[in-house]
């Protein structure tokens, strides 16, 4: 079909505008949080590794291209256990496959104390199928204060708290699984993409969690460099014994060497559940830890050299 000079431009540009706005409209779509990128975000959120599994996105309000607010449910792993008066309590959060840290030390990090002796009271007693110790009622309880949630309000967890005793534990202790319902702030980097910067459970204050891993770093680097120190002086007593250190390169045989004589605890995880490393000569030796990133080599490991 023919059309004039002057129609053709006009089509044209209509053409050009059209493709514009649509443009325009996709990126918009892709900067905006869906609930899949929310899913995402979550996680691989700073500090843990979740399955997708794992994360149920309620809500995703007040999204722009830079900012949004997300409601979630994350299907949380806790440890119990018990003290010697029969006191339950939670011990340990998983945070990744195969990777638990100790709900005391995140609390330290955040400055926050617990007070959970109203969850401490003996329930009444069950029995036959009905009989599980730590009881639903005192696992919400504890959850509840942990968590900021009023008690007995499901705000905080589901119905579904399963608690599972380990009989071959050293100590009293239980595997609970739970759902926490959290709010979230994701911002967006144009570079990395939407990620989680801060989080909220209950009546608790909001946590950024940059910041909360950092301060669990620091502590388990204290903790980490107070290990090495206790392991130095366990050798200078071994080596004013016998003459010279433990030759090895091997901390498991450097324990074993000096386990119990020298060093009553034994120690051969660092803060971060990785080996602690050893290089001994007659003379000298070398104690480490490969840090945070748990790679040999890197700025961040923390040593002890003599």
């Amino acid at each position: 079909m023919f059309f004039p000079n002057h129609i053709k431009s006009r089509l044209a540009i209509v053409v050009i505008f059209g493709v514009s706005i649509l443009s325009l409209a996709a990126e918009t779509a892709r900067a905006e949080l869906s609930s899949n990128r929310a899913r995402r975000a979550l996680t691989r959120m700073a500090g843990f590794e979740l399955t997708n599994g794992a994360v149920r996105v309620r809500t995703v309000t007040d999204t722009s291209k830079t900012t949004a607010n997300v409601t979630a449910e994350l299907r949380t792993v806790f440890r119990f256990e018990q003290d010697s008066k029969g006191r339950w309590r939670a011990a340990e959060v998983r945070i990744g496959p195969d990777r638990w840290e100790e709900v005391d030390l995140i609390s330290q990090s955040l400055n926050a104390g617990v007070t959970i002796d109203e969850c401490t009271a003996t329930d009444p007693p069950l029995r036959g199928s009905l009989a599980v110790d730590p009881s639903p009622k005192r696992v919400r309880c504890l959850l509840g204060h942990l968590l900021g949630v009023a008690v007995p309000s499901g705000h905080g967890t589901s119905q579904r708290l399963v608690p599972f005793v380990l009989p071959l534990a050293s100590q009293p202790s239980a595997t609970v699984v739970a759902w926490i319902r959290v709010d979230a702030r994701a911002v967006n980097n144009s570079k990395a993409g939407w990620r989680i910067a801060q989080l909220r459970t209950g009546s608790r204050d909001w946590i950024n969690l940059d910041q909360l891993v950092a301060a669990v770093n620091q502590e388990k680097q204290r903790r980490a460099q107070a290990d090495l120190q206790r392991i130095a002086e366990a050798l200078e007593k071994y080596r004013g014994d016998r003459g010279a250190y433990i030759v090895s390169d091997s901390h498991a045989i450097l324990i074993d060497h000096l386990s119990p004589k020298y060093l009553l605890e034994v120690i051969r995880l660092d803060p971060w559940h990785q080996p602690y490393k050893y290089a001994g000569q007659r003379d000298t030796f070398t104690l480490s830890s490969t840090g945070p990133d748990g790679k040999e080599g890197t700025a961040d490991d923390i040593a002890r050299t003599k």
